[in-house]
């Protein structure tokens, strides 16, 4: 009943019920039972019908025979609905090896070889520009800053998971004091919270503006990280966010960003309130269902349009 009612509230998949068989007289099919599967040749020569649509249990392999049969003899064709319809998503896509069909619950445009290729591509060139025309300079400068701000390395470095959940070096320019504590009493990952103590005075500032992120270009370079994806946490916040929040892992499936779909549209930062890591997650998945290179462009001006005017959610 749950496809009919699909088809009959979309008017645009261009479907009209003519009427349902099964073995037995079902009462909820809205007055529309045509008759038994044996019965179903007389049917197709009684009705105007353009498909037969199989919703049966891989348990009734003969019964499903029976309407193949009838059907094609009948010049109709067959749609079957996967068994496994229920774990499928909006992007699910069914391919043919040798006569097997293999169903792919969700994908991605990031799928395609030659999309992965052309986003590298384009991320490469962007970061070598930003690196010969402003990082160049800009680099050393708040090098210098930082060190006339605090003792301690101008480059803080974490490690994170990557792409297909592999550990990566993860690049910041060091925006807190030196050993400044990450873990509480209850072995739970400190998040940077508003007038965090960590914080050096400059170290507001690269926050405010997201330019503590900038070493993470060379991550760019390097190839772990991309321009535009799903942020990658923290390893004590990876893990807890792991075991507590749905679909975290899918995540993984493409490469973290410095940047993200999630992040421009608000959810970024310390997450305070019980369902924002969800909802982060949710736009980190929509992101990856939803890729394209415009998309990409948005992200990075809007990104960039938060870092002139400053972001309430970056502390």
């Amino acid at each position: 009943m749950k496809f009919y009612n699909t088809i009959t509230s979309n008017d645009h998949f261009g479907y009209r019920c003519v009427g349902f068989i099964d073995e037995q007289t079902n009462p909820h099919l809205n007055g529309q039972y045509l008759g038994k599967i044996s019965d179903l040749p007389r049917i197709l020569e009684d009705h105007e019908i353009d498909d037969v649509i199989v919703a049966l249990p891989e348990t009734q392999n003969t019964e499903m025979e029976k309407i193949i049969i009838a059907s094609e003899k009948e010049a109709k064709r067959v749609r079957i609905i996967a068994d496994c319809h229920r774990f499928c998503t909006s992007t699910a896509s069914m391919n043919l090896f040798g006569t097997f069909p293999l169903l792919t619950i969700r994908t991605s445009p990031l799928d395609d070889p030659a999309k992965q290729r052309f986003k590298r591509i384009f991320e490469l060139c962007l970061t070598t520009i930003l690196f010969i025309t402003i990082f160049w300079w800009l680099f050393p400068f708040i090098g210098l800053l930082i060190k006339l701000s605090s003792p301690g390395p101008v480059f803080f470095k974490q490690e994170r998971q990557g792409l297909n959940n592999k550990k990566i070096i993860c690049y910041k320019f060091r925006s807190m004091i030196r050993n400044s504590a990450t873990i509480n009493t209850n072995g739970q990952y400190l998040q940077a919270t508003l007038n965090d103590s960590r914080v050096t005075p400059i170290g507001k500032f690269l926050r405010k503006t997201n330019l503590d992120e900038l070493p993470q270009f060379f991550n760019v370079l390097i190839g772990d990280m991309a321009l535009v994806g799903p942020r990658p946490h923290p390893i004590p916040l990876h893990q807890e966010s792991k075991n507590t929040i749905q679909n975290y892992m899918l995540r993984h499936v493409v490469k973290p960003g410095i940047t993200g779909w999630a992040q421009v549209n608000g959810y970024r930062g310390e997450t305070k309130v019980e369902g924002q890591m969800q909802k982060r997650v949710d736009f980190d998945l929509w992101y990856i269902e939803n890729y394209s290179i415009w998309l990409d462009c948005q992200i990075i001006f809007q990104t960039l349009m938060n870092m002139i005017k400053g972001d309430k959610n970056a502390y």
